[in-house]
């Protein structure tokens, strides 16, 4: 799988290059396997919006220290993921912090926005090392999104607790509010 790495500066914390060499450090643990190219935000926009199609990546990871409804119009993150979104290129966010829900997201082309701050535990802890922190989200984030969809063997990649495969997550919640459907063992609710 072909991933294009192209975060913005997290601002106060990180520069893009930092968050880049996080990512892409994170991105190789979880899915060591993958072809990473690393560029800057703006030019990764330009360049999705030119590429011929073979040479397209297979998923855009972006990021930037808070990803809110302003960062959805105007920036370089909201250019890429646009650009993105017109060549039917995934995107993914790693941000600080996520302030938008995932219908509002998607609809400007992102298909997942995970927060660091949420991974660490806490906007502080989060700050206190933020390479580390993006680093340890972009392996997660990369262990499910990646061309692997996992490693086979976590034991050869140097991890002391197996990781649970996709399948065996649990599923999250409805995004709309109402009746979630039965599962095997529960009767269907009465319509």
């Amino acid at each position: 799988m072909r991933v294009l790495i192209a975060p913005d500066a997290f601002r106060g914390t990180l520069t893009g290059d930092q968050a880049a060499t996080a990512i892409a450090e994170g991105w190789t643990r979880g899915a060591a396997a993958d072809e990473l190219e690393r560029a800057p935000v703006g030019d990764a926009a330009r360049t999705l919006e030119t590429a011929d199609e073979p040479d397209l990546p297979d998923l855009v990871v972006t990021g930037e220290g808070s990803l809110e409804f302003r960062s959805l119009r105007d920036t370089a993150v909201a250019a890429l993921a646009a650009a993105a979104m017109s060549r039917s290129v995934p995107c993914v966010v790693l941000a600080g912090q996520v302030h938008v829900g995932p219908r509002v997201a998607f609809e400007s082309g992102i298909h997942g926005a995970y927060a660091a701050a949420a991974d660490a535990g806490s906007v502080e802890a989060s700050i206190a090392d933020p390479a580390g922190t993006l680093t340890v989200l972009a392996e997660g984030i990369a262990y499910h999104w990646g061309g692997r969809r996992g490693r086979a063997d976590d034991a050869v990649a140097g991890a002391t607790t197996p990781r649970p495969r996709p399948e065996s997550l649990p599923g999250p919640e409805p995004l709309v509010p109402g009746p979630r459907p039965a599962g095997p063992d529960e009767a269907d609710p009465p319509l």
